[in-house]
């Protein structure tokens, strides 16, 4: 039993640290990548390319891109802040960038071996992180777990004309657990 549980540890040490380093090393990459920018070193950043995604023109992809933004929200001026997340298989680095005009976010998207795999300006702050989808879908599984019970309990309390359980069903935000112990547990008054 010891002998499990020390492999568990070791096991729980080694893949935090593993994500640590990516985490560092994903943020290390991008504000290099937000440098060569700056100094319109596009073939520099060929490197942290998929090889994909680093096709003939990604230079002048790149170059095209950089000056859109910085026509419209004139020169760069600093990095505000940088933001990691993780979305199933991708590491994404969000750099917040101040230009003359406006802050503006550079959001790059890692796959598993470390290589861009996209490259978007977004306005900042970004509309919604794409951990944060993770969070709606949740959000979403209870509002709908929420409805539901709560519609049958809804119905059984009409049904049997009880109305303080139909008012404290229809009233109460409790996640389904009134509904539950409602429509499970109580039993239905004979209707007149």
């Amino acid at each position: 039993m010891p002998a499990r549980f020390l492999i568990a540890i070791l096991f729980l040490f080694v893949t935090t640290g593993a994500f640590a380093q990516t985490q560092t090393e994903a943020i290390y990459r991008s504000i290099d990548f937000l440098e060569n920018l700056k100094n319109k070193n596009y073939q520099a950043n060929r490197q942290y390319m998929a090889p994909a995604h680093a096709d003939a023109n990604f230079e002048d992809k790149l170059r095209q891109s950089w000056q859109h933004q910085i026509s419209h929200l004139g020169n760069f001026v600093s990095l505000e802040s940088t933001k990691y997340d993780r979305f199933r298989d991708y590491d994404i680095v969000y750099l917040t960038s101040r230009f003359e005009t406006e802050n503006y976010t550079l959001k790059l998207v890692y796959n598993k071996r470390l290589e861009i795999t996209d490259v978007i300006f977004i306005p900042y702050p970004p509309l919604i992180g794409a951990g944060q989808l993770n969070m709606l879908w949740l959000i979403i599984f209870f509002i709908v777990w929420e409805l539901t019970w709560k519609v049958m309990g809804l119905w059984k309390a009409g049904k049997s004309r009880q109305l303080m359980w139909f008012l404290a069903i229809f009233i109460l935000p409790t996640l389904g657990l009134l509904p539950i112990v409602y429509t499970l547990f109580v039993r239905e008054t004979a209707q007149v």
